[in-house]
């Protein structure tokens, strides 16, 4: 049977009197979009919590090399050079420890404190003691130190 398009609405139509058979595989295929989007996503969330949990073991024992955007690649001392670095770097630490926090939320870890004053001071601490290491680094190191408290 071949359809037509409709003239306003650009939609396919069986003719007068035909009949469409519906294809049934189409239609389930539909619903298990939906159920592998959400295992896609807890998938997705799971592999995130297994290597952020991988990643806080290994970074305990030796430095690692991390994939980063932003002002988080740059070294303290770039950090620390301008007033705009200075605000954009703050800007990053938050986005930063947030999204630690959620992994440990998410996987049943501790997190770490959000006095957002106290967190900015330690992290200038740390880039003032080594102003070559990335502020990424001195944020990793001054959340798992704030998981020690």
């Amino acid at each position: 049977m071949e359809l037509k398009r409709h003239e306003y609405h650009n939609e396919l139509h069986p003719p007068k009197g035909g009949c469409i058979s519906l294809n049934a595989a189409r239609i389930d295929a539909l619903g298990v979009g939906r159920k592998s989007w959400r295992m896609v996503k807890a998938l997705s969330l799971a592999a995130l919590v297994f290597v952020a949990s991988a990643h806080a073991v290994l970074a305990q024992d030796a430095k690692v090399s991390v994939g980063t955007t932003g002002i988080g690649g740059m070294s303290c001392a770039h950090w620390r050079a301008t007033k705009e670095h200075l605000l954009e770097g703050t800007v990053w630490i938050f986005g930063f420890w947030t999204g630690l926090n959620y992994v440990a939320a998410a996987s049943d870890q501790p997190q770490s404190g959000t006095d957002t004053a106290e967190i900015v001071a330690e992290v200038r601490k740390r880039c003032v003691q080594a102003p070559s290491q990335t502020l990424a680094s001195a944020v990793w190191d001054t959340y798992l130190e704030f998981n020690k408290k």
